[in-house]
């Protein structure tokens, strides 16, 4: 082979050399950037839930506290009115008129504090933070049939442990909001509730004999209720699974961690 191939071949090589090197360099280049961007992201959603944790809990924090002044001030004023129309009532002149209006405003206050304790405990009802989760979904579950004439079946372990707040909270949230997916989307005729302990996690479950859904739906933008449901469970340290399947009715499972399992039972104050 003569020198001129031999320096071809030569410059040929080193060429592709080079260009392997560069691409390798670029290659490098390129992954570090992704690895930067994807660790920017991550930050990113970790303060982003961070920032939707600290908002839900002053959310909760201030239901709790509107909820409080309804019951407490707004209730408690119109109770004094319904007294002070009946001591109007029987020291005035009775006339036909008169006693009818004094009837009147006594059914309208009536109503008014029964719409003011609604109010109040959608907003967060006293019996969570009094009597626990239990007594909270038995109150729940009440109301929901009421509303709806929808058969409510509850499974509810009497031996739970003592909850803490937060989790209480989110249980009964997820469970609310269950129950509000079922009355707008599902068509059911009975719903059953179980709420138990299963290897150190608090345990809840919520099915109904609905129509399902489409499990493609959890990916849809729009699923409100459902992301709700899993991102309350997130905020808890727990999971929730939510199956469905159209003509079979759908599946809420949740499960937390229970850090003191131990410690007290559900009957006590939590």
């Amino acid at each position: 082979m003569s020198a001129d191939a031999n320096m071809i071949l030569f410059a040929v090589f080193s060429v592709t050399i080079v260009i392997l090197g560069l691409f390798l360099i670029f290659v490098l280049v390129m992954v570090r950037s992704h690895r930067k961007i994807e660790a920017a992201q991550q930050e990113r959603i970790r303060q982003v839930q961070l920032f939707s944790d600290k908002l839900q809990n002053a959310r909760e924090e201030e239901q709790k506290r509107i909820a409080r002044e309804l019951h407490d001030e707004l209730g408690g004023t119109l109770t004094s009115l319904k007294y002070d129309l009946h001591w109007l009532e029987h020291n005035t002149a009775a006339q036909d008129e008169i006693t009818q209006r004094y009837k009147a405003m006594q059914e309208m206050i009536g109503s008014t504090t029964k719409l003011v304790q609604r109010i109040s405990s959608e907003l967060r009802p006293k019996i969570l933070d009094s009597l626990g989760l239990n007594a909270a979904v038995e109150w729940q579950a009440g109301e929901f049939k009421k509303r709806t004439n929808v058969d409510v079946h509850l499974h509810l372990s009497e031996t739970l442990p003592s909850i803490d707040d937060a989790v209480k909270t989110g249980a009964y949230r997820i469970i609310q909001e269950s129950l509000t997916n079922i009355a707008r989307h599902a068509q059911a005729a009975s719903v059953e509730i179980t709420i138990d302990t299963r290897n150190q996690n608090l345990f809840v479950l919520i099915t109904d004999n609905g129509k399902g859904f489409d499990s493609a739906l959890l990916q849809h933008p729009e699923s409100l209720g459902l992301l709700s449901i899993q991102e309350r469970a997130r905020m808890i340290g727990g999971k929730a699974a939510i199956t469905g399947e159209p003509g079979k009715g759908t599946r809420v499972t949740l499960e937390v961690p229970l850090k003191n399992a131990g410690a007290g039972t559900e009957g006590t104050v939590l």
